[in-house]
């Protein structure tokens, strides 16, 4: 069964309406951001959703290790997962957006192994040997300073969390670094690179490789995050897409370089985006970054077109062994595009014609 997941953004009320739609719909995953300065509390929010839903499934989407340290991430996590019957998924990046507005770059590659690695663990109810460079930033003394005749030995969550399902942990990965760390560590790799079949082949290349690798048996779940506008409106389906494409896009050329095998014609659009990219227009239609990009890359990007190209395309993702799809669809609400109507009817359009064919 494929899944098909949605997002939204906004304060818990709206969240909770948004999820409830969702459900309504036949989405079955529902996710909003974690950037503590820019947008409401997910974990709140996700907990309100939970009392308006009773199937869907429901994410942080997505997490970043300045967030949380790993047993407050999981300790938030478990506790939503408790609350919603035990549907929640904790989705985790290096960070990107969320990060830049704390003063930040994206979060070490080896850091963020060692930051996943604990982080997994405690999801999966795994008592850890005491680590304060994680735990409390390298800030604190150790337990033993205090000199009590008993004390902690190890960190685990206490009898309240007995009995609460293990929480997956679904990582999304653009890189090989991370894509690499996703499949050791991770129950579920989320793609970003677009809905290019060569680059997301080349992704899922990477992840089956690194577990081979490290010996990983485990179950994994494959999905992609993909952005798509259904319209016979092509160049209304391009502009709708633009900032989520080249916002996207960036993170391929994270620092400036390309870090996975692209055209020379797409390294210098990648380049490009990066070289024109404006925080305060990330994700957004009309963005500097969405004007110096053309119509073609977002073309092989993004998944535009009727409901039959849309199918064939997701299908096509489906046969390199994508279980799951994180739709970036038009933007809608506050955050509509210049064409709030094109973008309503293709939202509809996907849920009523595209989803229900991949079923």
């Amino acid at each position: 069964m494929v899944e098909f997941w949605t997002t939204g953004l906004g304060l818990p009320a709206v969240i909770a309406k948004a999820a409830a739609r969702a459900e309504e719909q036949g989405w079955d995953g529902f996710g909003t951001p974690y950037a503590p300065t820019m947008a409401p509390d997910p974990y709140v929010s996700l907990s309100t959703a939970a009392a308006e839903t009773s199937t869907l499934q429901l994410a942080t989407w997505v997490a970043t290790p300045a967030s949380h340290t790993p047993a407050a991430a999981a300790g938030s996590a478990r506790t939503l997962q408790a609350v919603s019957g035990g549907r929640a998924v904790l989705g985790l990046g290096r960070g990107d957006s969320a990060m830049a507005y704390l003063g930040m770059a994206p979060a070490p590659v080896k850091f963020f192994e060692a930051y996943v690695s604990r982080l997994r663990n405690y999801l999966q109810d795994e008592p850890q040997p005491f680590d304060l460079d994680l735990d409390g930033g390298g800030h604190f003394p150790p337990v033993d300073r205090l000199g009590l005749a008993q004390t902690a030995t190890e960190a685990k969550f206490g009898l309240f969390m007995q009995g609460t399902p293990s929480v997956p942990l679904d990582l999304v990965g653009t890189g090989p670094r991370v894509l690499g760390i996703a499949a050791r560590h991770a129950d579920r790799v989320t793609t970003a690179v677009g809905a290019n079949p060569e680059r997301v082949a080349w992704a899922l290349g990477v992840v089956r490789a690194a577990r081979e690798a490290a010996g990983v048996t485990r179950p994994l779940s494959l999905g992609a995050w993909v952005p798509v506008a259904v319209t016979d409106d092509r160049e209304a389906g391009r502009r709708m897409l633009s900032g989520v494409a080249t916002s996207m896009a960036r993170f391929t050329a994270m620092y400036g370089k390309v870090v996975a095998p692209v055209s020379d014609e797409d390294r210098e659009v990648y380049e490009r985006i990066h070289d024109a990219y404006e925080l305060h227009g990330h994700f957004r239609e009309g963005s500097p970054q969405s004007k110096v990009v053309p119509g073609e890359f977002i073309d092989r990007f993004t998944i535009i077109g009727p409901p039959k190209d849309c199918i064939e395309r997701l299908r096509a993702l489906i046969d390199l062994g994508i279980e799951r799809f994180v739709i970036a669809g038009p933007a809608q609400g506050a955050l509509a595009s210049s064409a709030p109507e094109l973008s309503e009817r293709a939202v509809r359009l996907f849920e009523e014609e595209v989803m229900p064919a991949l079923r």
